[in-house]
């Protein structure tokens, strides 16, 4: 599935959007579901768009829209201000952009934060890149629950694209005396342990597979595993008292924990709090127990790699939608740090660990009490596809609000991947796809140029969750496909055995940033080159002798592969869509 890149020189910017302000009403915009009340009415002294769902009517998607004509490329931009009222059961009020192929069938989608904020306007934006193969666009207004939706002042920008050309000569990549981060963290997968449950063993695992997990862990050498504790593992009534630290989950985490203590894995502690009501209703009790389970864990089990703690994953999401603020959110590590503190624990808090919400981590970098309570950062992103191009924009946009605090803290992506319109919360087929582990290493390459402090990818494998759920975002398959490895895997690989926890990260320039990107890690050079195009690289400051270059051919077996990278001069031929690394001498 190439990609031809493109880069972004302005030739035009085409606003193309009709009656952004509704003060013709809704002319202009078409109605997707007529059975829900949309229409333009006089609202807090003005014009705006409502959408309306009613308690007796089924929770959808009714919208708004406008056709937008786009091409393969295009930069899309739209903001507007937005609110909801009597909003319950849904993603709420929001904006986003769709895109559809020739057959109409919808491509891809990118979409705005989930509104923090109720019986308020908020400012809104989703930004998109039109994806190949595009042939039309849409933008909507969106309500997904029950109650209202308001919008107005709606404006959308397209930045058209240039195609790039096969580059003349060769590219060369250059290392700089730019330290980008002076102690990394490290490169991690996402591993929930629960792999030796008793549910995993009803899908036919047995311990004659545990081998082939557990020396694809040990080989690829990750320096941090981030792992959700589900507090019905541990304290299923919720009443931070009764504790089931024996329970077949628990059980299977401990087996989990051994294999990283004994490979020196630091472990990032998550709570999940699914399925369950009044979880932070009393906070210095749950508090409280949270320090009753890293004493058992750290203590009594003797897992000392166990170093971070996040209170819960993507708290602008499940958090804020079992009613809780931000203001109980920063109390809660207010009293956590504290309690780590009074036990002698030296546990690293997480701070933010939102989902693509730069507003949620922005009241977690600017609220000083949030601020001083944490010791790093976390965001995740599951990119579009084609918008991996604009991850620039998201690491920028958190690393300079952490740039205006002192001390500075690291930022690191807790979570992230890609998506398409076949993708959801637990199944991704892209991710079986080679392009995969070409995205993922230009967002990673993009990253480290940047500063971000450590990437865990999501996830580790695939694997039955607790309920039946079948996670398929993975490294490798499930037995049912013989535990086969997926092209990420060679990609994720090399990240992570070739890097250590502490190694310095240098930024490396490309003379076509577009075409080939490279960064360096401690001793060890990594590039990526995305296009359709053979190229050559010319090296400047980066000796290395010793490397591997990865194609869709050359990947087989579950350690080394790929082909030996030959040294010519000082560079070396990087075929089309590969990646690969250079070590220094």
């Amino acid at each position: 599935m190439p990609f031809l890149p493109v880069i972004f020189s302005v030739l035009s910017a085409i606003s193309g959007l009709t009656n952004g302000s509704f003060e013709e009403g809704l002319n202009g915009w078409e109605i997707s579901s007529p059975q829900y009340s949309c229409k333009a009415m006089h609202y807090d002294g003005k014009t705006v768009a409502t959408i309306i769902v009613l308690p007796t009517q089924e929770v959808s998607f009714p919208s708004i829209y406008q056709i937008l004509d786009v091409a393969e490329g295009d930069i899309l931009e739209a903001h507007a201000v937005a609110r909801h009222e009597d909003f319950s059961q849904g993603y709420g009020a929001y904006m986003c952009f769709e895109f559809f192929d020739a057959d109409s069938k919808r491509m891809n989608y990118s979409q705005s934060p989930q509104l923090l904020e109720k019986d308020q306007w908020v400012p809104v934006t989703v930004r998109a890149v039109a994806p190949p193969g595009v042939k039309s666009a849409r933008l909507l207004l969106l309500m997904n629950g029950f109650g209202r939706a308001f919008f107005d002042d709606v404006t959308y920008i397209n930045t058209t694209a240039e195609p790039l050309a096969r580059p003349e000569g060769a590219i060369t990549l250059t290392l700089t005396d730019q330290v980008m981060c002076e102690s990394f963290n490290g490169f991690g997968a996402e591993d929930d342990g629960w792999f030796y449950n008793e549910e995993n063993a009803s899908h036919d695992v047995t311990p004659e597979d545990y081998p082939v997990r557990e020396g694809r862990i040990e080989w690829m050498d990750p320096d941090w595993t981030r792992m959700f504790f589900w507090h019905r593992d541990w304290c299923p009534t919720g009443d931070w008292k009764t504790f089931t630290f024996e329970s077949d989950n628990m059980k299977s985490h401990y087996r989990t924990l051994d294999l990283y203590q004994r490979i020196g894995s630091r472990v990032n502690i998550t709570g999940t709090e699914w399925g369950m009501q009044g979880v932070y209703d009393e906070p210095e009790s749950y508090v409280h127990a949270v320090g009753e389970l890293f004493e058992h864990l750290i203590r009594h089990k003797g897992y000392t790699c166990i170093s971070d703690w996040t209170l819960t994953n993507e708290p602008n999401g499940a958090f804020t939608m079992l009613g809780y603020s931000h203001d109980q959110f920063t109390l809660i590590h207010q009293l956590m740090k504290k309690e780590f503190e009074r036990r002698g624990l030296k546990i690293r808090l997480t701070g933010s660990d939102d989902a693509q919400d730069l507003r949620w981590f922005a009241k977690c970098v600017e609220n000083q009490n949030y601020y001083d309570s944490v010791d790093l950062f976390s965001s995740h992103s599951y990119f579009p596809y084609a918008d991996r191009i604009l991850a620039g924009r998201f690491y920028e946009d958190r690393l300079n609000l952490l740039r205006r605090k002192q001390p500075e803290k690291p930022f690191i992506m807790g979570e992230f991947g890609f998506h398409d319109d076949r993708s959801g919360t637990h199944s991704n087929p892209s991710m079986e796809c080679y392009p995969y582990a070409l995205w993922t290493c230009e967002v990673v390459l993009e990253g480290l140029n940047r500063g971000v402090a450590g990437f865990s990818i999501w996830a580790l494998h695939e694997v039955y969750y607790p309920g039946n759920v079948f996670m398929n975002y993975a490294l490798w398959d499930f037995k049912d496909n013989n535990w086969k490895p997926r092209p990420v895997y060679y990609a994720w690989s090399n990240f992570s055995r070739l890097t250590e926890a502490g190694d310095r990260v240098r930024k490396v320039e490309s003379s076509h940033p577009r075409l080939v990107k490279a960064a360096v890690v401690g001793k060890t050079l990594f590039f990526v080159n995305s296009t359709v195009w053979p190229v050559r690289i010319e090296l400047a400051g980066f000796n290395g002798k010793e490397g591997r270059i990865y194609t869709e051919k050359t990947l087989h077996g579950d350690r080394e592969c790929g082909e030996q990278l030959r040294i010519e001069g000082h560079g070396f031929s990087l075929p089309p869509e590969s990646f690969g690394f250079l070590l220094d001498q």
